[in-house]
């Protein structure tokens, strides 16, 4: 990873994922999260469409992108809660998302390439939020990069 690309991971480890239960819930990379398995027990992907390739967005832009990413879900027949992306150091803009319960990791990592993100949150069962890193030129294809 370039030295970039290490900024780039220290963010995205540092950010917040917040899933819009009541109460919320709030994802931490590396983090336990036994709250989510009463909610999801099996685990889901969370994935923002905005700012691809950490590229800043209109926010009518983003709404766009956010609307048809809620329709590629539920065409593949899944629900989802909505959630936000959060930088605790304000030095990125906030980035609504969605918490896809059940989505496996090989549709969560198409749906995170077609939309041109580099990574997306995962939780299995054991409820630990994981990075995984979508494949892009330059990076194996066929690993998905899960960084705890």
């Amino acid at each position: 990873m370039t030295s970039g690309g290490h900024f780039l991971e220290a963010a995205y480890r540092a950010a917040r994922y917040r899933i819009d239960t009541e109460p919320p819930l709030v994802l931490r990379i590396g983090e336990a999260h036994p709250a989510l398995r009463a909610l999801f027990p099996q685990g889901g992907i969370f994935l923002t469409p905005c700012n691809p390739r950490s590229r800043r967005l209109r926010p009518a832009a983003n709404d766009r992108r956010l609307r048809a990413l809620r329709r590629s879900v539920e065409r593949r027949g899944f629900v989802w809660v909505p959630g936000r992306g959060l930088d605790p150091r304000g030095l990125w803009p906030d980035e609504p998302g969605l918490w896809i319960p059940g989505l496996p990791l090989d549709e969560g990592l198409r749906l995170a390439r077609n939309f041109g993100q580099n990574a997306l949150v995962r939780c299995g069962p054991d409820t630990v939020a994981q990075l995984a890193w979508t494949p892009w030129a330059g990076r194996p294809a066929g690993r998905a990069h899960l960084l705890r």
